[in-house]
């Protein structure tokens, strides 16, 4: 009862009794903070000089408390070094003041960090005179007391050291940030930097550090086992295999090398590959459960159910509590029998089935005297194609190889399909005709699969022509693709087209296009489809001998036919509209056959007729004339193809 009425009078819990008790113990400190944050504002707002003046007068109260510290030196931060207003006249001021602040142990990281900002955020013509001293009186704070040290690169690395075992690498990036400014092509610093930039996840900077130590030091393989690390953090797989297959070239039996390696192709969809490096790092380090639990996943991939299914209870053998292994496991005799034998392209890829994909492949009968006019095309082909398989001897004197890419690209209709099919023609050899419906599959992973199929069928039968019509519809840029599986389609066609593996030697590869800025840029590079051809409308003249090709194939009566005003009838027609336009003629007299008895040949009165039932299909595409104009300047340094021109001709 007693205790009950002494609560009565004192209704203060003992928190609230506390609390009560430090807000009386800092009450005789709030002018002081009042002061203090005045101060501050003063630094905030002031000119650059008062703010200057405002931080060393604060610098050089030894009654700062460490919270006050950390405050002046944030306000420092902001407010003058990054304030990216007005440069301080004397700087060495500012970085003093900061020194005298940092005495404790606890903030010397952040002024690490301050003399960081202070040269990234101030000209570098006003720091480099200024910072050295110092940045000097700074690092031998980090070092034992009486350490003796200069200003040199040596110096920074044993700082960075003592940071790595004391700080557990804290600041190394900052402090190697500055000794590199100083000393921008010493290897310790490049090295220890891009290392910490790489564990920090900045694996952008970690890369541009490894493209330096490879430029600087190009015998040191081993960097490229770095960058293909921060290549891989950045899904560029393609460019982490280039630096892989250096780096194995010299540590071919590197495990760590072939298990990155081993990713790379997974990741970029080749499956067989990857299979290759797993089953050689299991023959160097013995059945582990992640490598097998690695290798039945590609197996998977590959469907081959078995050697998975084999994999992934090996592994949960090796690892009984394996929650991963039991999972692949799992997932595996679900999709076998789910998916199991639906897989039409795959089994037509492992039983070597091409006709299946890509039907009858044979020597076309079609010739260039097929074309009417597009001799500067001809000739092209001829010196890139023909020629070197014709003339082997002197070709290779003068080196010049049977392979290679070329781009046709021009409007819809006037020849592009028809000079793959003359240039193999000509040549005497296979066509391998691809399209956007030959390799795609509903199922992942089949489509790279089929591409691969089409470029080993294509070195099978070499010399041979490998034809992808529409290629924009299998490698459009990338940058403007939404799906996985259609990047990882180009990857496969770029890596293909670069032969590895196996030899594209006597395989020429031909694309054509209608819109040649859809390509990914990537395929039109020189060694792919670097050779931009452009097929153009056929001119009058032109027209005139296309019209003379396909007349000879129907009755006419020669005289009767006047193929000059043919030509100049038809502007704006494509070489395929001027085929319609003889079968529409032709079909003139033959109804009439049909309804008399009587036959006669195709007129010219039949030929004028069909012209002006048959639109002409060039006129849309002439609306693009500027960005054809503008593809043409960018890649092939031509300021006009001649489209103007052409569209002024008259009658």
């Amino acid at each position: 009862m007693p205790r009950q009425m002494e609560h009565q009078k004192n209704p203060q819990s003992p928190v609230k009794r506390v609390r009560a008790t430090r807000a009386g113990a800092s009450a005789t400190g709030a002018v002081r903070q009042h002061e203090f944050d005045q101060r501050l504002l003063r630094i905030k707002l002031g000119p650059i000089d008062e703010r200057i003046n405002v931080v060393r007068e604060l610098a050089e109260h030894e009654g700062l408390t460490l919270a006050e510290r950390r405050q002046l030196l944030i306000a420092i931060q902001r407010y003058i070094l990054g304030s990216g207003g007005d440069v301080p006249r004397d700087l060495t001021m500012v970085l003093n003041a900061v020194l005298a602040l940092t005495t404790q142990q606890e903030l010397r990281l952040k002024a690490l960090e301050l003399y960081q900002a202070a040269l990234e955020h101030l000209p570098r013509s006003e720091v480099v005179s200024q910072l050295q001293e110092p940045l000097l009186r700074l690092l031998k704070l980090f070092l034992p007391r009486g350490a003796t040290a200069n200003f040199s690169p040596e110096t920074f690395i044993r700082v960075s050291k003592r940071l790595e075992n004391y700080r557990g690498g804290e600041g190394v990036t900052q402090l190697a940030s500055l000794g590199l400014f100083f000393f921008p092509f010493n290897q310790t610093l490049r090295e220890l930097r891009a290392d910490y930039f790489l564990d920090e996840s900045n694996t952008s900077a970690a890369r541009n550090d490894y493209d330096q130590l490879i430029e600087q030091f190009p015998e040191r393989v081993d960097y490229r086992l770095d960058r293909a690390e921060a290549s891989m953090k950045l899904e560029d797989y393609e460019y982490a295999l280039d630096d892989l297959m250096i780096y194995l070239r010299a540590y071919a039996q590197d495990p760590i090398g072939l298990r990155k390696q081993a990713e790379c192709f997974y990741q970029l969809g080749r499956y067989l590959d990857a299979l290759k490096v797993l089953n050689k790092l299991v023959e160097l380090e013995g059945e582990r459960p992640n490598l097998l639990i690695n290798r039945a996943r590609v197996n998977e991939q590959l469907d081959f159910f078995e050697d998975a299914l084999r994999d992934a209870e090996q592994a949960l053998k090796l690892e009984p509590n394996s929650q991963e292994a039991r999972q692949t496991r799992h997932s595996l005799l679900l999709r076998r029998q789910s998916l199991g034998m639906e897989d039409d392209v795959y089994h037509a890829f492992m039983r070597g089935d091409e006709e299946m994909v890509l039907g009858d492949v044979k020597v076309p009968d079609t010739r260039f005297l097929d074309i009417g006019g597009l001799e500067e095309v001809k000739k092209v082909i001829r010196e890139t194609i023909e020629y070197p398989l014709k003339f082997p001897e002197i070709s290779e004197r003068y080196g010049k190889k049977a392979g290679g890419g070329l781009l046709f690209f021009g409007p819809p209709g006037c020849g592009k399909t028809l000079l793959a099919r003359a240039a193999a023609g000509e040549c005497g050899v296979a066509l391998v005709n691809v399209n956007l419906a030959s390799v795609l599959d509903k199922w992942v992973g089949n489509t790279e699969k089929a591409v691969s199929m089409v470029f080993n069928t294509a070195r099978k039968r070499a010399p041979s022509i490998l034809f992808f019509d529409e290629v924009d519809a299998i490698g459009g840029s990338r940058a403007n693709l939404q799906t996985g599986w259609e990047k990882k389609l180009i990857s496969q066609l770029l890596i293909e087209l670069d032969g590895l593996g196996s030899s594209n030697e006597n395989v020429m590869v031909l694309g054509a296009t209608n819109a040649p800025w859809e390509v990914d840029f990537a395929l039109r590079r020189p060694g792919r489809l670097g050779k931009l051809v452009f097929v153009p409308p056929p001119s009058a003249e032109e027209r005139a001998l296309v019209f003379d090709i396909y007349l000879k194939r129907k009755p006419f009566l020669e005289a009767d036919i006047d193929l000059a005003e043919l030509g100049q009838l038809t502007e704006h027609h494509s070489a395929d509209s001027i085929r319609q336009i003889v079968e529409n003629a032709a079909a003139i007299p033959w109804r009439a056959a049909i309804e008399t008895g009587e036959a006669r040949a195709v007129s010219m009165d039949d030929l004028r007729t069909a012209i002006t039932q048959t639109a002409p299909d060039l006129v849309e595409w002439e609306k693009l004339v500027s960005r054809y104009q503008e593809f043409a300047a960018k890649s092939l340094a031509k300021p006009s193809i001649g489209f103007r021109k052409r569209k002024r001709e008259k009658s």
